[in-house]
């Protein structure tokens, strides 16, 4: 009987240690804000972006060339079941932009790729405001 109100209490505190988890990822999520950069001032290159929440972390690398996004490789996504988030890659490409629509079912993956991708853009316009 002792082992059974045990082994409730730790389903319990497990439970609830998710629903907190959970609730801090999507605060985290909810605070993303997506900004294109400005693309005409990147400068050409490979550029290197991240961004990490409590669940989800993501590194891309970021072609540009002649102010656009050539290609976009992701480098590393710690995702869980947000895989199918990697789609936004080809949307970005496609629409020059990372004003596009998330990935249904992967929301929280999808913001913050999008939002590493920023981080190497951001990099690439620095990079091209320096420039002689």
């Amino acid at each position: 009987m002792r082992s059974e109100g045990r082994r409730r209490a730790v389903l319990a505190a497990a439970a609830l240690a998710l629903a907190l988890g959970s609730c801090a990822f999507m605060g985290e999520i909810d605070r993303i804000e997506i900004v294109d950069p400005d693309l005409s001032k990147a400068a050409d290159g490979t550029w290197t972006g991240e961004w990490n929440t409590t669940l989800v972390k993501a590194r891309v690398s970021v072609d540009t060339l002649s102010h656009e996004i050539a290609g976009i490789s992701i480098l590393r996504h710690d995702c869980g079941k947000g895989k199918p988030a990697e789609a936004v890659v080809d949307r970005v490409i496609a629409a020059q932009s990372l004003k596009v629509d998330t990935v249904s079912g992967a929301t929280g993956s999808s913001l913050v790729i999008l939002r590493a991708i920023q981080d190497a853009l951001e990099k690439a316009v620095e990079a091209g405001e320096d420039a002689p």
